[in-house]
């Protein structure tokens, strides 16, 4: 969404797209790109945390699974690996000086950053009054703000290990949560077959040891990742594509971006793609964007993991993963058209237009203002 003051001109900052479908579920990634690529895209641009996988941040595994190594020791961890799952802490109880060495090196490096996300960051998605006052600190949202702490602080940590090490933890990280791919290799040589044009990019906040691990397994033509130089993530993510493609934004270009777009982090891709999909999101993509943005359509959809589609295929009603009560309730499919939009959301867009277009800079508390009703133009849009 543009928030830039437009006091000169009397064209309206932001528009409406042509076009939102809600898929529901849909069993397959191949499934989903059936009805989102064609013969004209050029570009596929996939998130790494939590859209190749349900629910989880690799990069993220990958800090608390260097903690461990460190805190225990090569040989004490790799006894310890087949207990290693999805928590951040791993505990052995059996050797209570090592456990008590590892958690005070792991509280060391995390508890400030752990207070700091937890405060800024989940403690405002949760009160209302947190996150406009932390609007007024950040001026802009404080969910996605909030992430800059834990982001330097992982990297500077990665850099106490080697590149062997990394790499070692990374590719176990990737094994082990497998089930839980929603996109594999097969799926994007699929794609490949089917559009033989198309250049597939992984573009993750995540340092590079996890998303050079994840790109090799993938099978992508190029990957995107964080260094202390430069953390990947939001506008940054746009930053590296235009290096990799200069016409970035032109309509000419078709390029569609595919993305959880958790706590809204991938939200400005909408500003510069021509389709936007969101799989497993707990935050949609919003039907508002810039008036020059070259965006066309929004999707949304919930794809199953392969775990999933495993316990489906073998006849259990519950095939569902228990993680995803936490994302966005499920419904059946809906297409929207421009004019259905228009009936939903013109008046918000109104409201919207009449907020950015105010002169002067975009205040903390103009800017949350803003953010609630690109918010509640995606519950109406999708109710």
């Amino acid at each position: 969404m543009n928030v830039e003051p437009r006091s000169a001109s009397t064209k309206s900052p932001n528009r409406l797209v042509h076009r939102l479908v809600r898929h529901g579920e849909v069993a397959t990634f191949r499934e989903l790109c059936a009805q989102v690529l064609t013969p004209h895209t050029r570009y596929l641009v996939l998130d790494l945390d939590r859209t190749i996988h349900l629910g989880r941040d690799l990069g993220e595994a990958l800090g608390w699974e260097l903690c461990a190594y460190q805190g225990y020791g090569r040989e004490q961890f790799e006894r310890m690996g087949s207990r290693l799952e999805s928590g951040k802490f791993l505990f052995d109880w059996d050797h209570p000086q090592s456990t008590a060495r590892y958690l005070a090196r792991s509280l060391k490096i995390w508890a400030y950053p752990g207070v700091y996300y937890g405060f800024w960051g989940k403690a405002a998605s949760r009160l209302d009054w947190l996150r406009r006052r932390g609007f007024q600190h950040f001026v802009a949202d404080p969910i996605r703000a909030a992430q800059r702490v834990p982001q330097l602080t992982l990297l500077r940590h990665l850099q106490t290990a080697s590149e062997d090490v990394l790499r070692e933890l990374a590719e176990r990280i990737w094994h082990r949560h497998e089930p839980d791919q929603v996109i594999d290799r097969a799926d994007l040589a699929w794609v490949r077959a089917q559009w033989p044009q198309i250049e597939v990019v992984l573009t993750s906040a995540s340092p590079k040891p996890t998303v050079e691990v994840a790109g090799e397994a993938l099978g992508v033509d190029h990957v995107h990742y964080s260094t202390l130089d430069h953390i990947n993530s939001g506008e940054a993510k746009i930053k590296r594509l235009r290096e990799l493609c200069g016409c970035l934004g032109d309509p000419a270009v078709e390029i569609v971006g595919i993305s959880d777009t958790s706590r809204g982090e991938d939200h400005c891709w909408a500003q510069h793609f021509t389709r936007v999909v969101d799989i497993n999101s707990p935050t949609p993509f919003p039907a508002i964007v810039s008036s020059d943005s070259p965006l066309l359509e929004v999707h949304s959809a919930t794809v199953l993991t392969r775990h999933e589609r495993e316990q489906r295929a073998a006849g259990h009603e519950h095939y569902l993963d228990s993680r995803r009560k936490k994302l966005a309730p499920m419904r059946t499919k809906l297409e929207l058209t421009r004019e259905d939009l228009e009936r939903r959301l013109g008046r918000l867009l109104e409201r919207v237009n009449s907020l950015a277009s105010a002169p002067g800079q975009i205040s903390g508390d103009i800017a949350y203002r803003l953010a609630m009703l690109q918010e509640a133009s995606t519950t109406l849009a999708h109710a």
